[in-house]
């Protein structure tokens, strides 16, 4: 699935409004407003790296060849106007021509930051559809599992397989399971032997494309079975209107009592300083200059055809994948991983950034994904482009994160906690989880602080956001492995990145 980018949708842009879902805000979302001025390093027991700010070179963004990418975090950018030039075996990405820190007349958000409100109208089981089998796989291809030859339900972590051997895999990975072969390790792997040798299973399973990172943690399944419990208390507690109780336990609409609030820790000098620090760069790199854009603009003038919106689509994602990068560089304590840890958390992260960043260009007057504040995305663009069944899913989603309301400083830390999370192969799984521990917490402080009432169902609601953004991101691997079926060819750079070679 992506999330950027298909032909300019036919709408007169001046009539959209200010109705935008979630508005970008121009100022720090814990000082006064005015000029966004740089942050101030953050001390929050990590180091800040941060790496000057150049600009893209690549002549031809939409079809461009992963060898000719230097992606490189750790090393300093080059001049402005100047590409980088590495091997694929880097996986680092060219850096992003944005303003400098004292540069704020170039920062290309919207308005004003969304105030702070309730979430009383959004239900927590609005995600549900998204758990639903994808459909009916397509019908070029016989339909049959690639690991043992049953018959095939659809694509699952990123294979298509039955759900004997979708069910194998996620056993396999959440308990991390060591199997050892009977039969000298080469069985070959049938809807009998796939009883009889796990080990060759598995081996089987892994080696038909199924990814682990596209298991959804254990740690996410336990958030959202806290926020099942929420919601079961919630039912209890406060009986649905018009009940003999619902005058009686209604839901105050008003702030907290002074009194409640009291029990809620303030946001230390820390937390505030981390997130003007993650709202600043979130902005800095927000969108793509309108030189960048224009390197991959069609003229769909005259042939307006699928595969070059197709194209388009692939050309923006390129560059969005590279503003992820350039914001996560600057990530306090993203610096001080190991450039293996790094490259894993970019490859695994970016797809699922991307679909947030989707709901925060969301407007909700004009049902359009805005991209680079003037180019409106309706949901028939992407349609139209052949990824028909991803953007239904997608502009869902983007439709129900509106009805929260949430604002720059949320967005923010949900995409640090993402680029953060566990992620298979990881060589310094621990200092991940501290460094994602630091921006969880600085997003329940924030809530707890700002967002009244009932703080604390909102931040469930948040967490929930994470776990469906990892489903979105493996909607995103079948979308890519299912491309070859509709003779669709995905840019080497991205097939790299999302390890699905051969698209």
């Amino acid at each position: 699935m992506f999330v950027l980018g298909s032909g300019v949708a036919t709408l007169n842009l001046s009539a959209m409004g200010d109705e935008s879902c979630s508005e970008v805000s121009s100022s720090s979302p814990l000082t006064s407003p005015g000029a966004l001025s740089p942050p101030a390093l953050v001390s929050v027991g990590v180091n800040v790296g941060m790496s000057p700010p150049t600009s893209l070179a690549s002549s031809d963004i939409g079809e461009v060849d992963l060898d000719f990418w230097d992606l490189d975090l750790n090393s300093p950018s080059p001049p402005h106007g100047m590409a980088s030039i590495a091997s694929t075996n880097a996986l680092l990405l060219n850096p992003r021509a944005m303003a400098s820190p004292s540069d704020t007349s170039s920062l290309s958000g919207r308005d004003d930051m969304s105030p702070p409100s309730s979430v009383s109208n959004y239900s927590a089981d609005s995600f549900g559809d998204l758990k639903k089998k994808k459909g009916p796989i397509p019908r070029q291809q016989e339909e049959l599992c690639l690991v043992c030859g049953d018959r095939a339900s659809g694509y699952h972590y990123n294979a298509l397989t039955c759900e004997g051997c979708k069910g194998f895999f996620r056993r396999s990975i959440t308990k991390n399971a060591v199997y050892q072969c009977k039969y000298g390790g080469n069985c070959e792997m049938d809807m009998y032997m796939r009883r009889k040798c796990q080990e060759c299973r598995l081996k089987k399973c892994l080696g038909v494309g199924m990814r682990p990172e596209c298991v959804v943690p254990e740690s996410q399944c336990v958030v959202k079975r806290e926020q099942k419990k929420l919601r079961d208390k919630d039912k209890k507690d406060y009986p649905s209107q018009g009940s003999p109780l619902a005058e009686e336990k209604a839901i105050p609409t008003s702030p907290m009592s002074a009194g409640a609030r009291s029990n809620i820790k303030p946001l230390t000098r820390e937390q505030e300083e981390l997130i003007n620090t993650l709202v600043y760069y979130q902005e800095q790199f927000e969108q793509p200059t309108e030189a960048d854009i224009k390197k991959i603009r069609f003229n769909f003038d005259g042939e307006d055809t699928s595969d070059m919106r197709f194209r388009h689509i692939t050309g923006m994602t390129i560059l969005t994948v590279q503003l992820i990068v350039e914001f996560s560089k600057q990530l306090p304590g993203f610096g001080t991983l190991q450039r293996e840890d790094q490259i894993t958390l970019l490859k695994a992260c970016s797809s699922e950034v991307m679909m947030l960043r989707a709901a925060r260009f969301y407007d909700a007057k004009t049902d359009c994904i805005v991209f680079g504040n003037t180019l409106p995305y309706t949901q028939t663009s992407y349609e139209f482009a052949g990824l028909g069944d991803s953007s239904q899913i997608l502009f869902r989603f983007c439709r129900n994160l509106c009805k929260m309301k949430v604002d720059n400083a949320e967005y923010a830390l949900l995409s640090a906690i993402i680029i953060s999370s566990e992620r298979p192969n990881l060589k310094e799984l621990q200092k991940v989880e501290k460094l994602q521990e630091i921006y969880l917490d600085a997003l329940k402080a924030y809530v707890c602080n700002q967002k009244f009432p009932r703080p604390g169902m909102l931040f469930a609601k948040l967490l929930n956001v994470l776990t469906e953004l990892r489903t979105l991101g493996n909607l995103n691997s079948e979308v890519c492995f299912s491309l070859k079926l509709k003779n669709k060819r995905l840019p080497p750079f991205l097939a790299e990145i999302w390890d699905v070679a051969g698209c």
